[in-house]
């Protein structure tokens, strides 16, 4: 299959995860464009540094830091698993319950880094929303066991697993921020999971894609 095709494709089953990793993209051409990874260019664009929020209500940096990054390296790690993992769960419990779940997800670290972490820090990154994501597929492996195979329940624990060591033991990495959107996930999955996977427009999608293979034979 062509890029074109494979991105066709992907966007039809996963909207939703393509526009985040769109904006995740946009904000890092942005940085660029404003002179790079520099705490300056970060804080002008969005990061979160408590004294701006809490003093000055800069409320949009609750948002805006969840699609910044500090490194090219930081960039692809977290849209690599977004890639993969933000797939998954949108085609299990639908676009809007995982726009809903990502995005709250990511507010909720937001605002416990603000509120609870170090007043001086400045912090970026999708990993509070990337955990909330994790945290989502963890809870659905205990309430919807049966969506999943013995061998998918035990890969998606151990990774949660590894990510939360991986959380205490790297450094200059938000131990509040990744914990607050876990904690967020594990609860918003309870209201957001359907009775059933989201497979609603299953047959509509199988026939667009047979309409793309037509085309490029």
């Amino acid at each position: 299959m062509s890029f074109t095709k494979n991105l066709k494709t992907y966007f039809l089953f996963h909207p939703v995860n393509t526009i985040l990793i769109g904006l995740n993209l946009l904000m890092l051409i942005v940085t660029y464009l404003f002179g790079g990874f520099t705490t300056a260019v970060l804080l002008k664009l969005g990061a979160i540094f408590p004294p701006y929020i809490i003093d000055n209500q800069e409320y949009h940096r609750l948002i805006l830091a969840m699609f910044l990054h500090g490194s090219i390296i930081h960039f692809l790690m977290n849209n690599f698993v977004l890639y993969q993992l933000g797939a998954y769960l949108e085609r299990l419990i639908g676009s809007i319950n995982y726009l809903i779940l990502y995005l709250v997800s990511g507010l909720i670290s937001s605002i416990v880094i603000t509120y609870f972490g170090e007043v001086m820090s400045i912090t970026i990154g999708a990993s509070g929303a990337i955990y909330g994501v994790m945290a989502g597929l963890l809870m659905l492996t205990f309430i919807r066991t049966h969506w999943f195979s013995d061998h998918q329940i035990r890969n998606i624990r151990q990774l949660m697993i590894l990510n939360v060591i991986f959380t205490f033991i790297v450094p200059n990495i938000s131990i509040l921020g990744h914990l607050g959107g876990l904690v967020a996930g594990l609860l918003l999955i309870l209201l957001l999971s359907p009775k059933r996977p989201d497979y609603r427009n299953k047959l509509t999608k199988e026939k667009y894609i047979n309409v793309l293979n037509e085309q490029n034979r």
